[in-house]
């Protein structure tokens, strides 16, 4: 089996390199995920007992930052190494766990490459963020008794259509995970019934809910002017933007104190979006111009996020929050960080990634999910002359919060039996 997965794999990359060299997704460790190591970074790795912990993109890469500083309190002998996958997420890792953890990008998924980097790391134990699955590395590290642990671990509803249709080969690869902490019940049961021994899941919760911001009203000097009221929309997909400003343009005609920031999910797309808003008949400026002392301009001014590990704080400065990849795509976006800070959120019915979160913020009213683009529209606009609802979702949303906490807690109480 796992000479045909190699095989496949290796086409596989060979098809997906040049299309990763076009649109320039390398960076700068990235020949470290064909095991090419300099020597400082494997004198760094002979220099202690290693953890090495995996974070694919930037959403699980915020959620290990919080994890780590809670780990280190617990397990302070051990040296931490994280590696990233996406060029975003690890260059955000590279800035956030400076000092805290030696930062590699993670291995291609070949017997060969994976084998390495178990050998140079020589980890006491490899705790994935959410649930990934790397037959070859899983393996190689089950052939070296290194315990796996799956952290804040999850089954989206299209994923589990996909692993069933492997479950035959998948049972035995879900079996050399030591342990299993799941975000909520129904992924446990999900991850039991594609083969996963049922005395190694347990439910912990989502760590996400700890992994709260701190709360900030001004970022590099920029802040809400007195008579503002600012619209993040925030990592949003191709075709959201064409929407929001849409409904943007009618809202600031009724009240001209909305301002509106977009934050793409990706920011190589940010000169495109300027070119959108200008064809709308709007400005523009990038958050970098005026992060560098420029004035944001005219209320009719859009400001678009050109930088990564911004978003947050910007949160923190808005008063209503659209959060994306709900209206296009789909799949939706993490929705506790513009919670924590008690604001008023929109999304679209797109969010099948984040269900259980959802359902938690609709249970108690502390968010407003829209059927479609007309409802969107109306909602939007209700929401920006009615203070008081927007007062309420707020504080609704912090309640939730407050209730869902503990997620990192009870994953290190499980973590500890394994490393000793």
């Amino acid at each position: 089996m796992y000479l045909i997965y190699d095989l496949l794999f290796l086409l596989y990359g060979l098809i997906y390199l040049p299309y990763l060299l076009l649109t320039r997704r390398g960076y700068a460790g990235f020949g470290m995920r064909f095991g090419i190591f300099s020597t400082p970074v494997k004198e760094h790795l002979k220099a202690g007992a290693n953890i090495w912990m995996h974070a694919v993109s930037v959403g699980e890469v915020m959620v290990i930052d919080g994890f780590i500083n809670r780990f280190k309190e617990k397990h302070p002998s051990y040296q931490l190494i994280v590696t990233v996958t996406t060029k975003a997420g690890y260059e955000l890792a590279c800035e956030r766990l400076k000092g805290r953890a030696l930062v590699l990008a993670s291995p291609i998924d070949l017997s060969i490459v994976a084998g390495r980097f178990v050998s140079l790391i020589r980890p006491k134990m490899y705790i994935a963020v959410e649930t990934e699955i790397w037959p070859n590395l899983y393996r190689q590290l089950h052939l070296q008794k290194v315990p796996i642990a799956v952290v804040n671990g999850r089954i989206s509803d299209g994923s589990f259509g996909r692993y069933k249709a492997i479950r035959f080969l998948l049972k035995g690869v879900l079996n050399q995970v030591s342990l299993w902490c799941m975000q909520a019940q129904e992924h446990a049961a999900r991850i039991t019934a594609l083969g996963a021994g049922s005395s190694r899941v347990k439910v912990t919760g989502n760590m996400k809910f700890d992994d709260l911001p701190q709360a900030s009203t001004a970022i590099n000097g920029l802040a809400a002017g007195k008579n503002e009221l600012w619209w993040v929309a925030g990592s949003t997909h191709p075709g959201e933007e064409e929407i929001v400003l849409n409904v943007y343009r009618k809202i600031i005609k009724d009240d001209p104190r909305w301002r509106l920031v977009i934050a793409p999910r990706h920011i190589e797309r940010a000169a495109s979006i300027m070119e959108l808003i200008t064809r709308h008949g709007l400005k523009a400026i990038k958050f970098t111009e005026i992060a560098s002392g420029e004035r944001i301009g005219t209320l009719d001014t859009v400001m678009v996020v050109d930088t990564i590990g911004q978003l947050r704080s910007l949160y923190s400065l808005a008063s209503l929050v659209f959060v994306g990849k709900s209206l296009c795509v789909g799949g939706g976006h993490n929705i506790i960080e513009p919670a924590t800070y008690g604001k008023a959120i929109i999304i679209g019915p797109l969010v099948e990634n984040f269900k259980d979160i959802v359902d938690c913020f609709k249970k108690a009213d502390a968010i407003v999910q829209v059927d479609n683009l007309a409802s969107f529209e109306t909602a939007v606009a209700a929401l920006c002359v009615d203070l008081t609802k927007r007062e309420a979702l707020g504080v609704a949303a912090r309640e939730v919060i407050a209730a869902n906490q503990g997620a990192t807690r009870r994953c290190l109480g499980e973590l500890a039996e394994f490393i000793k």
